[in-house]
């Protein structure tokens, strides 16, 4: 594919109607979406303030310039390069959190994840628990610990992340919130919080060791530390994070965890080796079962 090209004296809108076609040709389904946030970004960048994808399509209506740089933006885009690491940003419930090379990419799905670690803790405070703590083992970028800590301020929140790279990234996202960020192996972490902790909620490695991700974002840019689940079936490191945070928790505490829509019966049946109750397999907006969580009970024979 040739990259794009910004036509002499041509004007934003049609820059951006251009940037849309050109997108879609090389595969991207939010192709206006993303022309919209690219350009968002220059003119940011220009103007030293936050510009909304809104204002980008008033400005384009008003017979606005182009942006320098959109054209080579945009060809990076085409080439599957994902928008987050051109923006440098990635949108997560109500937080614009820091990405780029060597960090996963939050998904939308994952935001269900962290409503379920709220329910719990929400339960935990009725029950007269006054801080609860809560644990995101494999934070990657720290999205879900930072949504746990902006949303339920209460709550003590630790994050661990095995990656140098993807821990750089956490810790530019976790630290002006206080999260005690940890660099470790998950599956070994924390040895001091041993029996201290009311809920961990993780989005641990999964993929099948012979699973190719079809999406060229994942597959070429998303770090393999953060996708192969070391196995098959994908479920050696999500049973070493279940076991670590079974290690964990207190009696009665939660674990929710993220896995794929094909792991939901392996999932449970993972759950139930480790020794948790009442797990729950819970799907996703589309209805496709995302994640499972469970209890550890409270008496322990």
């Amino acid at each position: 594919m040739t990259d794009f090209q910004i036509q002499p004296g041509e004007e934003l809108d049609s820059a951006l109607r251009r940037a849309g076609a050109f997108l879609i040709s090389a595969g991207i389904e939010s192709a206006m979406v993303d022309a919209q946030l690219l350009a968002a970004h220059l003119v940011s960048a220009e103007l030293g303030e936050s510009v909304s994808r809104g204002r980008v399509q008033a400005l384009a209506l008003s017979g606005a310039q182009v942006p320098p740089g959109f054209a080579e933006l945009v060809s990076q885009r085409a080439q599957r390069v994902p928008l987050q690491h051109l923006t440098g940003v990635a949108y997560f419930r109500h937080l614009e959190l820091n990405v780029g090379p060597g960090v996963f990419t939050p998904r939308p799905e994952t935001e269900l994840l962290v409503d379920h670690a709220l329910n719990a803790l929400e339960r935990f405070k009725a029950q007269g628990v006054g801080k609860p703590v809560v644990v995101d083992l494999c934070t990657g970028s720290g999205a879900i610990a930072a949504a746990l800590a902006t949303e339920f301020p209460a709550a003590t929140v630790h994050a661990v992340e095995l990656s140098a790279e993807a821990y750089e990234w956490a810790h530019l996202n976790l630290e002006p919130l206080g999260v005690d960020l940890r660099r470790g192996d998950a599956t070994v972490a924390c040895e001091d919080l041993l029996g201290e902790v009311d809920a961990v909620a993780t989005n641990p490695p999964y993929i099948p060791t012979g699973a190719v991700p079809k999406d060229p974002e994942v597959r070429e840019h998303d770090p393999q530390i953060a996708l192969y689940g070391g196995s098959e079936d994908g479920m050696d490191i999500p049973y070493k994070i279940a076991l670590r945070a079974f290690e964990l928790l207190k009696p009665g505490g939660y674990l929710v965890m993220e896995h794929a829509e094909t792991q939901r019966e392996l999932a449970a049946a993972m759950f139930a080796v480790v020794g948790f109750e009442k797990v729950e397999s819970i799907n996703d907006l589309a209805g496709k079962p995302r994640h499972t969580s469970g209890y550890k009970p409270h008496l322990i024979s």
